[in-house]
């Protein structure tokens, strides 16, 4: 068996669709889901091994990399697409839970993994191993709304830069970040429509164009430190 890539979030929506195509491209994959759904047996059906964890701590995600270590010697790369999205709680006292949540989600599990899978990923013949995350370009260009989920997917995106320098030149580690791909229930009809509006490419580019970036990302061994934007143009928006 080839080494898998680990795919964290991998039980829906974009993270099912980049587990799945990844495995009909010939990769060996182990998709991490949260919650049990029907994406997940939709994985299982597709003989992809999925693996459950709730990164809610640093016990849980330490759990979470003894039972990776334990399932296989190597990796091919990782793909974090974990990811928390809500608008920012008005409580203070919510909004200090929800800034722990996502901080836990977005950066302190993708940095705990990558330290302690570092020594097991191994690239392609002489080539580097991969480390993806999953960004937003809500990194470039904030939206207030969601001020704890940019902040957060920021600090994600400063520990592609930092690990792409520490990590080299075994791994490489570059950045996937998405603008409006997939809508959530949150997003109104009148919400879309304005964030279409300021879309140059004016349309909703759906999970495919996500999983494209990352497929480049793998098979080119000279880039590391990189953002792919794939979000229609919509971080060149004032808005």
């Amino acid at each position: 068996m080839n080494n898998p890539i680990l795919v964290t979030g991998a039980g829906k929506r974009v993270g099912f669709h980049i587990a799945s195509r990844l495995k009909q491209d010939g990769y060996e994959v182990l998709a991490h889901y949260r919650t049990e759904t029907d994406d997940v047996q939709k994985l299982k059906q597709l003989d992809i091994q999925t693996i459950q964890a709730d990164l809610q701590d640093t016990a849980s995600i330490m759990e979470f990399i003894d039972k990776l270590q334990q399932f296989s010697p190597a990796y091919r790369g990782i793909v974090h697409n974990a990811s928390a999205f809500t608008p920012t709680a008005d409580d203070l006292v919510e909004a200090a839970e929800q800034y722990q949540h996502f901080f836990t989600i977005h950066m302190l599990a993708p940095f705990l993994i990558n330290q302690a899978l570092s020594k097991l990923l191994k690239g392609p013949g002489n080539d580097p191993a991969d480390i993806i995350h999953i960004t937003d370009i809500n990194v470039e260009n904030p939206t207030p709304r969601f001020d704890i989920y940019g902040t957060t997917k920021a600090g994600l995106h400063n520990l592609t830069l930092v690990s792409a320098k520490k990590l080299a030149p075994q791994i490489k580690v570059n950045s996937v970040a998405p603008g409006p791909v997939l809508f959530t229930e949150s997003h109104t009809q009148e919400a879309r429509q304005k964030m279409l509006s300021e879309t140059p490419l004016a349309r909703e580019g759906g999970a495919e164009p996500v999983y494209l970036a990352i497929k480049s990302l793998l098979e080119n061994p000279f880039i590391t430190g990189a953002t792919i934007p794939v979000d229609g143009g919509r971080r060149l928006s004032k808005a």
